[in-house]
Formats: structure tokens, C-alpha cells, sequence
């Protein structure tokens, strides 16, 4: 059965059997940047879930507990809810996780551990995006060549600390799952050099020589030389684009793990100033998918990149 098909049968088959003796334990989700839009959605659809429970992880504490409790009051579903009435099993992180701030995603590491001693799910949601260069009013004005170190750090070298600090919690699951939401902005075909392709997409990428990739680009945007040199004119798709190779090498490196990327599509959020064009909700439901996905024996169902529950070229081609 192919990455599509499970996907579309996934929640047939997800719950655990009716007349069991004992119930098994709730396994954890975390959420990155789950305070509000896709993230706040992917908590939403996943603890609503009977067997699991969602860890919304948030910069600011206060918005965290905020979205945490919306989430159990107004209960699970989506924009293709069923109508039936399903609980939301969400908890905020009692303390800060940020992106750019790696002492908080050792001590967020540190409270799952210590609370629940085990992760089955990670969801790297959390990013910037400088649609506009004040981040619509919340930043001082951010020329180009500022945004590429502010926009990599996070979006790729961020979220690869928070991989790393929880790889050792989700080896511990019996079914371990990463999710990376990533973008259409990080496309292959964004890259304008066939060398810079050929880097991204080896097969032999390691995860020091594609660290060493984006620090490239910063530098070379830093030193207004990254056209020339076949890199885009987008400092967050670079970071996806790291992102979405990352996926590729997590997949490649544990086979045990299922590690995908997704694209949620243009999606009303913050990020663009609630310009986009499709509900979080929505564009939240292929990420819970893969965080539920079960394992199809002999399929390639990992370091595989999905748009609305399809598994799609990575050139979008």
C-alpha cells in the first residue's frame, strides 16, 4: 500500500481495539509553535485522539496555557468534522521553548523527559517567515541581508536542535514519528545551480555538510553574493529547503523512525498577516496524518514530502 492509500485509511485503523483488557498509555505529541494557526490545529486534531495527548510547546508560556485550555474546552475537530462530540487532550510546557534559544530546548527536553519519560511524536512546526520586512508592524525594519542569519537560525539550525534534543525520548517509542512543516517555499527548483541541487538532493548528505550548506547561504547573502552564486531570493525558503533535506537525512540515518515533511499549503496565519488562502485546520490534517500514519510493511513510507495526504516530488514537478 502506497504512502497515499495509508494515508487516506489511516483513521480506520488508528484507534486502539474496542473490548481491550487494559488500556495502553496515552502516547505524547509535541507541537512546536502550537500557541496559535497550523501548530495550535495539529495539537488540536491530535489530541483529539482517544490515545494520545498533545504538548503544546510555545515561546511564551502564558499563550501556551491560553491555546492548552482552548483546546480542552472547545474540544477536538476540524473543518471535515464528523459532528461527533471528542475531548481534546492538550498541556501546555511549563516552560519556554525557542527556536533560537538553546538552553530552553534543553530544558524543554528535560521536562517531557522527567514528566513522561518517553516522545512519540514530534511536530517541528514552529518558524519565521519575513513576508514583510517589520514582521507586519512586531520587528524594527529588517533589510534582506539581516533576515537570512535570523531566518536560518530558527527555521533550520532551531529545529534541528529541537530534533536532537528529543531523538534520545523518541527512540524510546515503539513507533517514533517526526513531521517537519515545511513550504512550497522549499522547493528544489529554487536552488539555481545545478551543484547546489546535486548537494541538496545526495543521497550522501550528511547532516554536518547540509549545516555547512546553510551557513553558506547566510554568508553569501550577508555578502550580497548569493545570486550569483545560485542561491534563491528567499531567505525562508532556504530555510525549508534545509528543512525538507534534514527530513531526507533523519529518514536515511533511523529507519526505525518515520520522518516526512509536509506542506500545509498557503494557510491564514500570522505569518502573512492572515492573507493566505486555506484554513489552518486544513492545512494542519496531512501533518496529523503522518504523526498517526501506521507502517506498511516493505513501502517506502519515510523522508517522503506530502501535500494534502499526497506524497509529492520534492521539485513539485
Amino acid at each position: 500500500m502506497g504512502p497515499l492509500l495509508v494515508l487516506a485509511a489511516l483513521l480506520a485503523s488508528s484507534a486502539a481495539p474496542a473490548g481491550a483488557l487494559s488500556a495502553p498509555r496515552k502516547k505524547i505529541a509535541l507541537i512546536t509553535g502550537a500557541n496559535k494557526g497550523i501548530g495550535k490545529e495539529i495539537a488540536r486534531r491530535i489530541g483529539s485522539e482517544p490515545d494520545f495527548t498533545s504538548v503544546l510547546a510555545c515561546r511564551d508560556v502564558r499563550l501556551g496555557r491560553e491555546a492548552a485550555r482552548d483546546l480542552r474546552e472547545s474540544g477536538g475537530g476540524g473543518d471535515d468534522d464528523d459532528g461527533d462530540e471528542c475531548g481534546c487532550e492538550a498541556v501546555a510546557l511549563p516552560v519556554p521553548l525557542d527556536l533560537a534559544d538553546p538552553q530552553s530546548v534543553a530544558e524543554a527536553a528535560k521536562w517531557v523527559e522527567e514528566e513522561y519519560g518517553v516522545l512519540d511524536v514530534l511536530a517541528n512546526n514552529a518558524a519565521v517567515c519575513f513576508n514583510d520586512p517589520t514582521l507586519y508592524g512586531k520587528v524594527s525594519h529588517t533589510p534582506f541581508e539581516r533576515q537570512a542569519g535570523i531566518t536560518v537560525r530558527t527555521n533550520y539550525f532551531g529545529t534541528l536542535a529541537v530534533t536532537e534534543a528529543f531523538l534520545p525520548l523518541l527512540e524510546r517509542s515503539e513507533s517514533p514519528r517526526i513531521v517537519n512543516v515545511a513550504s512550497a517555499a522549499g522547493r528544489l527548483t529554487i536552488l539555481r545551480s545545478k551543484e547546489l541541487i546535486d548537494a541538496f538532493a545526495s543521497d550522501e548528505l550528511t547532516v554536518p555538510a547540509l549545516s555547512r550548506l546553510m551557513e553558506r547561504f547566510v554568508s553569501d547573502v550577508e555578502g550580497g553574493v548569493h545570486a550569483e552564486r545560485g542561491w534563491p531570493n528567499t531567505c525562508y525558503g532556504a530555510s525549508k529547503l534545509g528543512v525538507i533535506a534534514l527530513t531526507r537525512i533523519l529518514a536515511r540515518e533511523r529507519p526505525r523512525m518515520m520522518v516526512n515533511s509536509v506542506d500545509p499549503g498557503y494557510c491564514k496565519t500570522d505569518q502573512n498577516d492572515n492573507n493566505g488562502t486555506v484554513d489552518p485546520a486544513r492545512g494542519a490534517y496531512t501533518p496529523y496524518l503522518l504523526a498517526l500514519m501506521e507502517r506498511e510493511g516493505g513501502e517506502p513510507d519515510s523522508g517522503l514530502h506530502f501535500y494534502e495526504e499526497r506524497e509529492i516530488p520534492w521539485t513539485y514537478r
